[in-house]
């Protein structure tokens, strides 16, 4: 679903608090290429909880991240962009087939569950289904303040906009096969998809080829770090290295990263359950949850696809951001993977807190970081999907 429309192979654009991620793409006969894709972080304050606080500064961060992607060259200057997931509203509504006006009822629905004036929202419906009497619709509606402050955001980066969608429906096309438009499988192709982000997190049910609804989560990349910081009294970047190396949340090692990451596994978990109890007591019609879907930079913690599966007793499994691409996509993950080394001398302390020269030791870590493309990927495909 998106607010506006639309042009072929535009660049993807995920624009966060922390970070700016880009992805374009491009046709090759029947194959999908990456044009670019890249990736730049953000200083604090120029945009806080998907709220523009500086758009020149943050307009330059962005025209600089187009101009020296990390890999290819951008030849376009029309975006996709996506809005925030917790500053949007989805929502399944019933409608009576007999109504005339379908607008105006759809509005009436977003005055029941949206707490701003249909005035101050920018909209848009689909129909998803019957359901007896009714159709059913799914709404999906954002402050016309946040869509106009982005749209300005993107004009001050020289760039036009393509569209503008909400973040489950870029995610969704990045990561399930049913959003081709070439799919021919049959059933429910039932769904969850967990993205943990560097500031927030979400879970989004998906049956029948939509989205049903979608939540926060009480977790976050960024806060697992700087509880590792904190604890291990070293700054936010060996933090990051300690928890992809140390972090998982069954290890064996009784490490401080380690039971940060089993403390936000078990919030995590409580959430995840109330949100599938939810889902199987009010869309019991729909069928249950067949499959869990993990991305975003969280998904890389170790053993949490395996943890989140034994809570749920639901199959979980990493995303791949390259579902969609016809072939063999081996080389296109192999890009993505990023390898750094992490001296462990300060981890090796000796009872009078001195290191221990002995323990001394640099560690090669390898990431992969595809996951943290998910979103970029989906507001990347909307073009290639379209086009077709």
């Amino acid at each position: 679903m998106s607010f506006f429309n639309d042009a072929a192979c535009p660049i993807g654009l995920d624009i966060s608090d922390l970070s700016v991620k880009l992805v374009q793409l491009r046709k090759a006969g029947k194959k999908i290429k990456i044009q670019a894709w890249g990736k730049i972080d953000l200083p604090r304050g120029l945009l806080e909880n998907g709220e523009i606080i500086n758009q020149k500064e943050l307009a330059k961060f962005i025209r600089k991240l187009i101009s020296h992607p990390d890999h290819g060259k951008v030849t376009a200057n029309e975006a996709v962009i996506c809005l925030p997931e917790g500053k949007t509203f989805l929502k399944i509504v019933e409608i009576d087939k007999q109504i005339q006006d379908k607008n105006a009822a759809i509005k009436n629905e977003l005055g029941k569950h949206v707490p701003l004036p249909i005035e101050e929202l920018y909209f848009d419906s689909q129909i998803i289904g019957d359901s007896g009497r009714s159709q059913l619709v799914l709404i999906g509606a954002a402050p016309k303040k946040l869509i106009d402050g982005h749209l300005a955001l993107l004009a001050e980066s020289r760039l036009s906009a393509s569209a503008v969608e909400t973040e489950p429906v870029s995610v969704c096309r990045c990561l399930l096969d049913a959003e081709n438009p070439k799919y021919r499988g049959a059933g429910r192709n039932n769904s969850a998809i967990i993205d943990i982000g560097a500031t927030d997190a979400s879970l989004t049910f998906y049956s029948k080829n939509t989205i049903l609804f979608s939540v926060n989560l009480p977790v976050s990349g960024e806060e697992i770090t700087k509880k590792i910081a904190a604890a291990l009294e070293i700054d936010p970047e060996q933090a990051e290295k300690v928890k992809i190396l140390y972090g998982s949340v069954k290890n064996t090692q009784e490490t401080a990263a380690a039971k940060i990451i089993a403390e936000q596994a078990g919030e995590l978990r409580s959430k995840c359950l109330e949100a599938i109890t939810f889902f199987n007591h009010h869309f019991s019609a729909w069928g249950p949850v067949e499959k869990i879907i993990l991305c975003g930079g969280g998904a890389n913690i170790a053993g949490l696809d395996k943890f989140i599966a034994e809570e749920t007793g639901i199959i979980t499994v990493n995303g791949d951001i390259f579902a969609n691409f016809p072939g063999n996509k081996n080389n296109l993950r192999d890009k993505f993977r990023h390898t750094f080394g992490l001296n462990t001398d300060f981890l090796a302390t000796a009872q009078n807190n001195k290191t221990r020269a002995s323990q001394s030791k640099t560690v090669k870590i390898s990431q992969d970081t595809s996951l943290c493309y998910a979103t970029a990927m989906g507001l990347a495909l909307r073009g290639i999907f379209i086009d077709e």
